[in-house]
């Protein structure tokens, strides 16, 4: 392995060490916020009437390579007054930009750049693909009026809910397992909280949100479905501030500020419910003592111009912890959550090279507890990963970008350890649990080739290996992207992408329950893998700010589990016995049209979609639809600023119903003493019926202080929001009961859940 990795690394730096005959110098360096030092990620940098430039990194570098000459060198990011510097190339020159927030003050005279994101997403390889600014997804009104970026990807197209008010997503056709989620390059395994109803991520601390679902670059692998990749703000470098709220359900706090100035930052979080608090103030008992958390720490430390490191970390859980009682007749409750560290350094080899070495740790572990008078349960599942990561990113021109580079990971898993005690050890055993290691890694290479002036191209190859107990897998995962430039507004985008997955999520039930749990690849259980393809349009309407895309894809998938029909869930060491192997595929056609900047900004997602699954010993064999295949979703999202001091913000979602099997009929049978008669149902084809569409509108209104926008030399800045989700109170499907009716028939009752709830909050800067 060592070896092979050896090789890939010396082919990868031959291919870069091509040089063009014409002589070029660079310009290269890093994009921040001129107020805080904050590195700008996607800030577009572009040298006028050369038609050259590039994105900047997920660390804010940029490099290009030009003829020698006198040039001026334009900088536009979405929120941020656009800049343009005069630069005479006659070497390799460091430009270091900082740009101003567009609410801010600015002496300088503003030009504007001839060049935005949504022109770079017009010439760009990459296609299905989301990225909504921190700023924008703040005012979206959701469940409880907590900013949830996992509910606002929901709003996108191409991705469905799972349940009323949950947080599982389903990418073109996959699982909720299928999704790669990161947070600073950590894995995060379980991303909600209250069992699934709110994300474990903390708005304030976050700086940028992507989301890919297809045309996958080749850095990515591990998952089939999508990757949400999560940056968190570095720390103000100049100034200490806080920022916070209050709402019905939970508060937050984020402070941040310098340790050196322009030198060594910090940002802490933290976030905490207090359901059991208002249920005990209201009550006087602990009627529900349940509550969440989660807090992060990031520091960011630059060394020098060639050198940065940064440190983060995570940490959250939710907690049942029942008050114990006098009578002592039961005591229990549960605990679950994530923990992860991210430590990387960020290294300028040259004004080309540039690399970023990782060293990851993360945790996702639950504790379910009972305790009766002479009895006691105790049941865990742990899942821990140490891993390293190293990446180059080579700019050899404005037209030729390479990225490589490798990743290891050891995975260690611990399912299902029980302990007990008392006379409920006759029929429940303890057991420790087998620690299951597996050790995961991966190569890749992938280059980003303008060819000519209407044609892009990114293709690369990666890689993945897995070595478990008894078995080793290698899959290769080649990717390949093109863009046809029609012209400067208009692109048509092409990709490929095949993935593979060495995880899968057991659950008993499609809620996020404490007793989910993460099983790995082995001898018996395959690793899933998926081909992708998507073809799209795209046109920008630049005087409207707003981009409009549309894309059809296919995508087809081997080795996907389900439940056999009976299978036994609760307490079973064996879960392979209950598995079946099947294939999947997916395909339709989804519409994003957004406005990015104005007085009104805001999407219209629109998705039109097929899924299936077929395993052999499921439904005869015959394929069927999957549980979430809905033929329709569409949300539209808008805010509009009615004044500077008051906002408006709506959600209006429609769907179509998801699936279930129906009861068709029932037989009767006498009971093994032939006293009574039972009545055993008749199920028709899997998922074979649909439940009622669902439509919902969601609210809010934001008054923001005087002092924000009359006095800014008050330091203090405040914002009131209130609304309500499910506005006029739509019955939302949510499960479907079979019920007898007065004249002796059966009939499908649908349950709905949640009426309208209105929230309320209050958050503040200083």
């Amino acid at each position: 392995m060592i070896r092979t990795t050896l090789l890939f690394i010396l082919i990868a730096l031959a291919i870069t060490s091509q040089i063009n005959a014409q002589q070029l110098f660079t310009l290269s360096g890093t994009v921040a916020d001129s107020t805080n030092g904050e590195s700008l990620l996607g800030a577009v940098v572009s040298v006028q009437r050369t038609g050259k430039g590039m994105a900047t990194n997920e660390y804010g570098f940029y490099s290009i390579s030009l003829p020698p000459g006198n040039y001026k060198v334009a900088v536009q990011f979405t929120g941020y007054k656009s800049k343009v510097y005069d630069v005479q190339l006659n070497g390799n020159t460091t430009l270091n930009i900082k740009i101003s927030n567009s609410s801010a003050q600015m002496k300088e005279v503003v030009i504007t750049a001839d060049k935005d994101k949504n022109a770079e997403q017009i010439t760009s390889t990459q296609m299905s693909a989301v990225n909504i600014p921190i700023e924008k997804i703040r005012y979206v009104p959701t469940i409880g009026g907590e900013t949830d970026v996992i509910k606002v990807m929901q709003l996108m197209p191409g991705v469905k809910r799972g349940g009323e008010g949950q947080n599982t997503m389903l990418v073109r056709g996959g699982t909720g397992d299928d999704n790669l989620i990161l947070l600073d390059e950590a894995v995060v395994y379980n991303v909600s909280h209250l069992f699934g109803f709110f994300s474990v991520f903390n708005n304030d601390a976050l700086k940028d949100v992507t989301m890919i679902k297809g045309g996958f670059p080749a850095q990515y692998g591990g998952r089939l479905s999508s990757v949400m990749d999560i940056r968190m703000k570095d720390g103000d470098m100049k100034n200490y501030h806080a920022e916070g709220g209050i709402g019905l359900l939970s508060s937050h706090l984020t402070i941040q500020g310098p340790i050196i100035k322009d030198t060594c930052s910090f940002i802490l979080s933290g976030r905490r419910s207090y359901i059991d608090r208002v249920f005990k103030l209201v009550n006087g008992q602990d009627i529900l003592p349940y509550y969440f958390y989660d807090a992060t720490l990031k520091v960011n430390y630059i060394l020098n111009d060639k050198n940065r490191f940064y440190v983060s970390a995570y940490t959250g859980d939710d907690v049942l912890s029942p008050p114990k009682t006098e009578e002592g007749l039961f005591e229990g409750g549960f605990r679950l959550g994530n923990f992860t560290t991210t430590a990387r350094w960020n290294h300028l080899h040259s004004q080309k090279l540039f690399s970023n070495l990782s060293l990851i740790h993360t945790r996702f572990r639950y504790d379910v507890e009972a305790n009766i008078p002479g009895n006691s349960f105790l049941a865990k599942s742990r899942i821990a990963d140490y891993g390293v990561k190293y990446d180059f990113s080579y700019f050899r021109n404005p037209d030729s970008k390479i990225r490589f580079g490798f990743m290891g990971t050891l995975h260690g898993f611990r399912p299902n350890v029980v302990n007990t005690a008392g006379e409920i050890s006759e029929f429940i055993r303890s057991r420790e649990g087998q620690l299951m290691l597996n050790f995961e890694t991966g190569v890749y290479i992938q280059h980003d080739h303008q060819i000519t002036e209407r044609w892009n191209l990114a293709y690369g190859f990666r890689q993945s290996f897995l070595i478990a107990k008894g078995a080793t897998y290698t899959s290769p995962e080649p990717r390949l992207a093109a863009t046809f430039i029609i012209d400067e507004k208009n692109s048509i985008k092409a990709s490929y992408a095949r993935m593979t997955q060495y995880v899968h999520l057991v659950s008993s039930s499609a809620i996020a329950l404490p007793t989910d749990l993460w099983y790995p690849v082995t001898k018996r259980t395959k690793p899933l893998h998926s081909n992708q393809v998507a073809v799209g349009f795209n046109h920008n309407f630049p005087k409207a700010k707003t981009i409009v895309t549309i894309e059809g894809y296919y995508k087809h998938m081997r080795n996907l589990i389900e439940y056999r029909e009976g299978a036994v869930l609760v307490l079973n060491d064996n879960y392979e016995d209950e598995l079946v192997a099947g294939t999947g595929q997916s395909y339709g056609t989804e519409l994003f049209i957004h406005k990015t900047d104005g007085r009104i900004t805001g999407w219209i997602g629109y998705t039109l979609a097929w899924t299936t699954r077929q395993f052999d010993e499921l439904n005869g064999g015959k394929p069927f639809y999957a549980r979430y295949d809905r033929r329709h979703d569409l949300s539209i999202v808008a805010t509009g600023e009615i004044t500077k001091r008051f906002l408006v913000s709506a959600v209006w979602v429609y769907s179509t119903g998801q699936r279930f099997t129906p009861v068709i009929g029932y037989f009767a049978m006498p009971n093994s003493s032939n006293t009574n008669i039972n009545t055993l149902p008749i199920y028709g084809e899997r998922n074979g019926t649909v439940l009622p569409s669902a439509h919902r509108l969601d609210i809010s209104f934001i008054i923001k202080s005087k002092d924000q926008t009359t006095r800014k030399w008050l330091k203090w800045q405040g914002e009131w929001s209130f609304g309500f989700y499910n506005f006029y109170n739509r019955a939302q499907p949510y499960r479907i009961e079979v019920v007898q009716t007065d004249s002796g028939n059966f009939k499908y009752v649908s349950r709905g859940l949640f009426g309208t709830i209105p929230f309320f909050a209050y958050t503040f800067r200083y």
